[in-house]
């Protein structure tokens, strides 16, 4: 076990929180820890990871030598 100093402001908001949850304070910071370990571990590590998820943007609809085009006949 560690003992851990927070501010009084967010140890009155942690056991505002726990209450609401009827949980004690430390159940309610491993939840949060785990929470966010895993919130993590679904983040893309690499670009070419991130890469995927914008397959489905409506920036990349269309053909992009078309899009590059059209964007540089915007300057003539």
């Amino acid at each position: 076990m560690q003992t851990v100093q927070i501010s009084d402001q967010a140890a009155n908001q942690l056991h505002d929180m726990a209450a609401q949850l009827h949980v004690t304070s430390a159940e309610l910071i491993e939840r949060l820890i785990k929470q966010h370990r895993e919130e993590l571990i679904k983040q893309p590590e690499c670009l070419t990871d991130f890469a995927g998820l914008l397959a489905d943007s409506p920036a990349f609809i269309g053909d992009p030598l078309e899009i590059q085009k059209t964007m540089r006949d915007e300057w003539d």
